[in-house]
Protein backbone atom coordinates (compact mmCIF):
# COMPACT_ATOMS: atom_id res chain seq x y z
CA UNK A 1 0.00 0.00 0.00
CA UNK A 2 1.31 3.47 -0.84
CA UNK A 3 0.03 4.97 2.43
CA UNK A 4 1.86 4.65 5.73
CA UNK A 5 0.45 6.22 8.87
CA UNK A 6 2.84 7.57 11.50
CA UNK A 7 1.70 8.89 14.87
CA UNK A 8 3.71 11.30 16.99
CA UNK A 9 3.19 10.89 20.73
CA UNK A 10 4.73 12.35 23.86
CA UNK A 11 6.84 9.17 23.99
CA UNK A 12 7.95 9.38 20.34
CA UNK A 13 7.01 8.03 16.92
CA UNK A 14 5.05 4.84 16.30
CA UNK A 15 3.31 3.16 13.38
CA UNK A 16 -0.34 4.18 13.43
CA UNK A 17 -1.92 0.83 12.59
CA UNK A 18 0.26 -1.55 14.60
CA UNK A 19 2.03 0.62 17.15
CA UNK A 20 5.36 -0.85 16.03
CA UNK A 21 8.62 1.16 15.81
CA UNK A 22 8.74 3.27 12.68
CA UNK A 23 12.21 2.55 11.29
CA UNK A 24 11.75 -1.09 10.25
CA UNK A 25 8.28 -0.58 8.75
CA UNK A 26 9.43 2.53 6.92
CA UNK A 27 12.40 0.66 5.46
CA UNK A 28 10.08 -1.94 3.92
CA UNK A 29 7.88 0.74 2.37
CA UNK A 30 10.90 2.49 0.85
CA UNK A 31 12.33 -0.76 -0.51
CA UNK A 32 9.14 -1.33 -2.52
CA UNK A 33 9.19 2.12 -4.11
CA UNK A 34 10.39 2.40 -7.72
CA UNK A 35 13.40 4.57 -8.35
CA UNK A 36 12.39 8.19 -8.77
CA UNK A 37 9.07 7.84 -6.93
CA UNK A 38 8.57 10.60 -4.38
CA UNK A 39 7.65 10.58 -0.69
CA UNK A 40 5.07 13.11 0.48
CA UNK A 41 4.33 13.69 4.16
CA UNK A 42 0.92 15.07 5.11
CA UNK A 43 0.50 17.16 8.28
CA UNK A 44 -2.91 18.15 9.62
CA UNK A 45 -3.79 21.18 11.73
CA UNK A 46 -5.79 21.98 14.85
CA UNK A 47 -8.67 19.82 16.17
CA UNK A 48 -7.32 16.40 15.15
CA UNK A 49 -5.98 13.72 17.49
CA UNK A 50 -4.77 10.24 16.46
CA UNK A 51 -5.91 8.64 19.74
CA UNK A 52 -9.53 9.77 19.38
CA UNK A 53 -11.51 7.79 16.83
CA UNK A 54 -13.76 10.69 15.83
CA UNK A 55 -10.77 13.02 15.35
CA UNK A 56 -8.20 10.58 13.93
CA UNK A 57 -6.68 12.05 10.73
CA UNK A 58 -5.62 8.56 9.59
CA UNK A 59 -9.35 7.72 9.33
CA UNK A 60 -10.37 11.12 7.97
CA UNK A 61 -8.12 13.47 5.98
CA UNK A 62 -5.37 10.95 5.21
CA UNK A 63 -7.59 7.95 4.38
CA UNK A 64 -8.23 6.89 0.78
CA UNK A 65 -11.89 6.67 1.79
CA UNK A 66 -12.64 8.91 4.81
CA UNK A 67 -14.65 7.18 7.54
CA UNK A 68 -16.96 10.19 7.89
CA UNK A 69 -18.84 12.10 5.22
CA UNK A 70 -18.44 15.81 5.97
CA UNK A 71 -18.06 18.90 3.78
CA UNK A 72 -14.84 19.80 5.61
CA UNK A 73 -13.18 16.44 4.95
CA UNK A 74 -11.56 15.33 1.70
CA UNK A 75 -9.09 12.53 1.08
CA UNK A 76 -5.69 14.18 0.76
CA UNK A 77 -4.04 10.95 -0.40
CA UNK A 78 -6.56 10.53 -3.24
CA UNK A 79 -6.46 14.22 -4.10
CA UNK A 80 -2.69 14.16 -4.46
CA UNK A 81 -2.83 11.16 -6.80
CA UNK A 82 -1.62 8.35 -4.56
CA UNK A 83 -2.96 4.81 -4.94
CA UNK A 84 -3.25 1.79 -2.67
CA UNK A 85 -0.22 0.07 -4.19
CA UNK A 86 3.45 1.01 -4.27
CA UNK A 87 4.05 2.47 -7.71
CA UNK A 88 5.50 5.45 -9.52
CA UNK A 89 3.09 7.79 -7.72
CA UNK A 90 5.21 7.29 -4.62
CA UNK A 91 4.65 6.86 -0.91
CA UNK A 92 2.21 8.98 1.06
CA UNK A 93 2.95 9.28 4.79
CA UNK A 94 0.32 10.69 7.12
CA UNK A 95 1.94 12.39 10.12
CA UNK A 96 -0.62 12.60 12.94
CA UNK A 97 -0.02 14.54 16.15
CA UNK A 98 -2.24 15.43 19.15
CA UNK A 99 -3.83 18.80 18.32
CA UNK A 100 -6.98 18.94 20.45
CA UNK A 101 -7.64 20.23 23.94
CA UNK A 102 -10.38 20.95 26.46
CA UNK A 103 -11.46 24.60 26.51
CA UNK A 104 -12.67 24.44 30.12
CA UNK A 105 -9.60 22.59 31.41
CA UNK A 106 -7.21 24.86 29.57
CA UNK A 107 -8.71 28.09 30.91
CA UNK A 108 -9.02 26.67 34.43
CA UNK A 109 -5.42 25.45 34.59
CA UNK A 110 -3.55 28.03 32.47
CA UNK A 111 -5.94 30.91 31.94
CA UNK A 112 -5.37 30.55 28.21
CA UNK A 113 -7.13 28.90 25.29
CA UNK A 114 -6.20 25.31 24.37
CA UNK A 115 -4.95 26.62 21.03
CA UNK A 116 -2.24 28.58 22.88
CA UNK A 117 -0.83 25.45 24.47
CA UNK A 118 -1.08 23.34 21.32
CA UNK A 119 0.71 26.05 19.32
CA UNK A 120 3.57 26.04 21.82
CA UNK A 121 3.70 22.23 21.90
CA UNK A 122 3.71 21.98 18.09
CA UNK A 123 7.48 22.52 17.94
CA UNK A 124 7.99 19.32 19.96
CA UNK A 125 6.22 17.43 17.20
CA UNK A 126 8.28 19.37 14.68
CA UNK A 127 11.33 17.66 16.20
CA UNK A 128 9.65 14.28 15.75
CA UNK A 129 8.87 15.17 12.14
CA UNK A 130 12.57 15.97 11.71
CA UNK A 131 13.36 12.55 13.14
CA UNK A 132 11.07 10.93 10.56
CA UNK A 133 12.61 12.96 7.72
CA UNK A 134 16.09 12.03 8.86
CA UNK A 135 15.10 8.33 8.88
CA UNK A 136 13.84 8.55 5.30
CA UNK A 137 16.91 10.35 3.99
CA UNK A 138 19.26 7.99 5.84
CA UNK A 139 17.51 4.87 4.52
CA UNK A 140 17.12 6.29 1.00
CA UNK A 141 19.42 9.31 0.45
CA UNK A 142 18.38 9.88 -3.18
CA UNK A 143 14.64 9.97 -2.48
CA UNK A 144 12.73 13.24 -3.04
CA UNK A 145 10.73 14.16 0.06
CA UNK A 146 8.07 16.89 0.26
CA UNK A 147 5.65 18.15 2.92
CA UNK A 148 2.02 19.28 2.67
CA UNK A 149 0.63 21.01 5.78
CA UNK A 150 -2.65 22.73 6.61
CA UNK A 151 -3.23 25.40 9.24
CA UNK A 152 -1.26 24.72 12.47
CA UNK A 153 0.49 21.86 10.68
CA UNK A 154 2.57 24.63 9.09
CA UNK A 155 4.25 25.26 12.45
CA UNK A 156 5.04 21.56 12.80
CA UNK A 157 6.49 21.49 9.29
CA UNK A 158 8.56 24.66 9.58
CA UNK A 159 9.83 23.94 13.10
CA UNK A 160 11.33 20.65 11.88
CA UNK A 161 13.79 22.48 9.61
CA UNK A 162 16.38 23.70 12.18
CA UNK A 163 16.88 20.07 13.29
CA UNK A 164 17.77 18.83 9.80
CA UNK A 165 21.06 18.79 7.93
CA UNK A 166 19.08 18.34 4.71
CA UNK A 167 15.68 19.92 4.20
CA UNK A 168 12.77 18.37 2.33
CA UNK A 169 12.71 19.71 -1.23
CA UNK A 170 9.26 21.33 -1.32
CA UNK A 171 6.85 22.41 1.40
CA UNK A 172 3.26 23.34 0.55
CA UNK A 173 1.48 25.32 3.26
CA UNK A 174 -2.31 25.65 3.08
CA UNK A 175 -3.59 28.54 5.17
CA UNK A 176 -0.53 28.26 7.37
CA UNK A 177 -1.10 29.19 11.02
CA UNK A 178 2.26 30.67 11.88
CA UNK A 179 3.85 34.08 12.35
CA UNK A 180 6.25 35.56 9.82
CA UNK A 181 8.94 36.10 12.47
CA UNK A 182 8.86 32.40 13.41
CA UNK A 183 8.92 31.31 9.77
CA UNK A 184 12.03 33.44 9.15
CA UNK A 185 13.69 31.96 12.23
CA UNK A 186 12.97 28.38 11.18
CA UNK A 187 14.28 28.98 7.65
CA UNK A 188 17.45 30.75 8.73
CA UNK A 189 20.94 29.34 9.00
CA UNK A 190 21.09 27.22 5.84
CA UNK A 191 22.48 28.15 2.41
CA UNK A 192 19.78 28.92 -0.16
CA UNK A 193 20.56 25.78 -2.18
CA UNK A 194 20.03 23.61 0.92
CA UNK A 195 16.79 25.24 2.07
CA UNK A 196 13.34 23.92 1.23
CA UNK A 197 11.22 25.70 -1.37
CA UNK A 198 8.09 26.89 0.42
CA UNK A 199 4.82 27.47 -1.45
CA UNK A 200 2.55 29.30 0.99
CA UNK A 201 -1.08 29.40 -0.18
CA UNK A 202 -3.15 32.18 1.36
CA UNK A 203 -6.79 33.25 0.89
CA UNK A 204 -8.87 36.27 1.75
CA UNK A 205 -11.62 33.82 2.68
CA UNK A 206 -9.25 32.80 5.50
CA UNK A 207 -8.88 36.33 6.95
CA UNK A 208 -11.17 35.68 9.92
CA UNK A 209 -9.20 32.54 10.83
CA UNK A 210 -5.89 34.38 10.43
CA UNK A 211 -7.21 37.05 12.80
CA UNK A 212 -8.29 34.43 15.34
CA UNK A 213 -4.86 32.82 15.11
CA UNK A 214 -3.23 36.19 15.83
CA UNK A 215 -5.46 36.61 18.91
CA UNK A 216 -4.91 33.19 20.52
CA UNK A 217 -1.34 32.25 19.56
CA UNK A 218 1.53 33.83 21.52
CA UNK A 219 3.49 36.29 19.38
CA UNK A 220 7.25 35.98 19.33
CA UNK A 221 7.53 39.71 18.54
CA UNK A 222 5.11 42.66 18.86
CA UNK A 223 5.22 43.28 15.10
CA UNK A 224 4.77 39.62 14.12
CA UNK A 225 2.02 38.97 11.58
CA UNK A 226 0.32 35.72 10.52
CA UNK A 227 1.85 34.51 7.25
CA UNK A 228 -1.60 34.38 5.66
CA UNK A 229 -2.62 37.97 6.37
CA UNK A 230 0.22 40.19 5.27
CA UNK A 231 3.17 38.70 7.11
CA UNK A 232 6.37 39.04 5.11
CA UNK A 233 8.81 36.14 5.02
CA UNK A 234 11.67 37.77 3.17
CA UNK A 235 13.44 34.66 1.91
CA UNK A 236 14.36 33.74 -1.68
CA UNK A 237 12.87 30.25 -1.23
CA UNK A 238 9.46 31.46 -0.02
CA UNK A 239 6.50 32.26 -2.28
CA UNK A 240 3.01 33.48 -1.30
CA UNK A 241 0.11 32.62 -3.62
CA UNK A 242 -3.42 33.87 -2.88
CA UNK A 243 -5.50 30.99 -4.17
CA UNK A 244 -8.83 32.88 -4.20
CA UNK A 245 -7.52 35.88 -6.15
CA UNK A 246 -9.31 36.19 -9.51
CA UNK A 247 -6.13 36.65 -11.54
CA UNK A 248 -4.54 33.60 -9.89
CA UNK A 249 -7.60 31.45 -10.51
CA UNK A 250 -7.69 32.53 -14.16
CA UNK A 251 -4.03 31.62 -14.65
CA UNK A 252 -4.46 28.22 -12.98
CA UNK A 253 -7.44 27.43 -15.21
CA UNK A 254 -5.37 28.45 -18.23
CA UNK A 255 -2.83 25.76 -17.23
CA UNK A 256 -5.52 23.10 -17.66
CA UNK A 257 -6.44 22.78 -13.97
CA UNK A 258 -10.21 23.30 -13.57
CA UNK A 259 -10.28 25.38 -10.39
CA UNK A 260 -13.87 26.21 -9.53
CA UNK A 261 -14.89 29.41 -7.71
CA UNK A 262 -15.15 29.52 -3.92
CA UNK A 263 -18.79 29.75 -2.86
CA UNK A 264 -18.17 30.49 0.83
CA UNK A 265 -17.02 33.99 1.74
CA UNK A 266 -15.24 32.66 4.84
CA UNK A 267 -13.70 29.20 4.89
CA UNK A 268 -10.59 27.70 6.44
CA UNK A 269 -10.92 24.41 4.55
CA UNK A 270 -11.36 25.56 0.94
CA UNK A 271 -7.61 25.09 0.43
CA UNK A 272 -8.40 21.41 -0.08
CA UNK A 273 -12.21 21.19 -0.39
CA UNK A 274 -12.33 23.53 -3.40
CA UNK A 275 -12.73 21.56 -6.62
CA UNK A 276 -9.45 21.59 -8.52
CA UNK A 277 -7.24 22.72 -5.63
CA UNK A 278 -5.41 19.41 -5.40
CA UNK A 279 -4.49 19.75 -9.07
CA UNK A 280 -2.34 22.77 -8.15
CA UNK A 281 -0.48 20.91 -5.43
CA UNK A 282 0.03 17.87 -7.66
CA UNK A 283 1.59 20.08 -10.34
CA UNK A 284 4.08 21.36 -7.77
CA UNK A 285 4.85 17.96 -6.24
CA UNK A 286 5.14 16.27 -9.65
CA UNK A 287 7.69 18.92 -10.75
CA UNK A 288 5.65 19.85 -13.80
CA UNK A 289 7.35 22.43 -16.05
CA UNK A 290 6.45 25.99 -15.12
CA UNK A 291 5.72 25.30 -11.45
CA UNK A 292 9.12 25.99 -9.89
CA UNK A 293 9.39 29.01 -7.59
CA UNK A 294 11.23 31.11 -10.14
CA UNK A 295 8.77 30.20 -12.92
CA UNK A 296 5.82 31.24 -10.78
CA UNK A 297 7.47 34.50 -9.74
CA UNK A 298 7.65 35.48 -13.40
CA UNK A 299 3.88 35.09 -13.91
CA UNK A 300 2.33 38.61 -13.90
CA UNK A 301 0.16 39.17 -10.83
CA UNK A 302 0.54 35.67 -9.43
CA UNK A 303 2.34 36.72 -6.26
CA UNK A 304 0.20 39.80 -5.55
CA UNK A 305 -2.27 39.78 -2.66
CA UNK A 306 -5.71 41.41 -2.47
CA UNK A 307 -6.23 43.78 0.49
CA UNK A 308 -6.93 42.07 3.76
CA UNK A 309 -10.66 41.82 4.62
CA UNK A 310 -11.66 42.45 1.00
CA UNK A 311 -13.86 39.33 1.18
CA UNK A 312 -15.68 40.76 4.19
CA UNK A 313 -16.58 43.90 2.24
CA UNK A 314 -17.76 41.78 -0.68
CA UNK A 315 -19.84 39.54 1.60
CA UNK A 316 -21.76 42.27 3.39
CA UNK A 317 -22.01 45.06 0.82
CA UNK A 318 -24.89 43.58 -1.26
CA UNK A 319 -26.95 42.95 1.89
CA UNK A 320 -26.46 46.56 3.02
CA UNK A 321 -27.34 47.86 -0.43
CA UNK A 322 -30.57 45.91 -0.59
CA UNK A 323 -31.62 47.01 2.87
CA UNK A 324 -30.88 50.72 2.62
CA UNK A 325 -30.95 51.59 -1.08
CA UNK A 326 -32.68 48.72 -2.78
CA UNK A 327 -29.67 48.37 -5.10
CA UNK A 328 -28.98 44.95 -6.56
CA UNK A 329 -26.16 45.65 -9.03
CA UNK A 330 -23.39 45.68 -6.41
CA UNK A 331 -22.64 49.41 -6.70
CA UNK A 332 -23.21 52.17 -4.17
CA UNK A 333 -25.36 55.10 -5.35
CA UNK A 334 -23.69 58.47 -5.62
CA UNK A 335 -24.30 60.70 -2.62
CA UNK A 336 -24.16 64.44 -3.21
Amino acid sequence: MSYYGVTATNEGLRSARTGRPVASVLARHLERLPQGAKVTILIHGYQYHPDTKSDDPHRLLFAFKPAVSCWKIRSWSNGLGFTRRADANGLCIGFAWPATGSIAKSYLTTGKSPFHGIYVKATDFGRQLAELLDMILTLDPERKVDLVAHSLGARVALSSLPHLDRHPERIILLGGAEFDSEARRFLGGKPEDRTAHVYSFTARSNDIYDAAFGMFAPRSAPTAMPIGSGGVVDHPNWLNIQIDRAQVSDWINAQGIPLRPVHRHFCHWSFYTRHGAFGIYRAILDRKPGWDLEDLRRVPGLTEQDPRWSRVRTAFRPRILRRFWGATDGSFPEIA
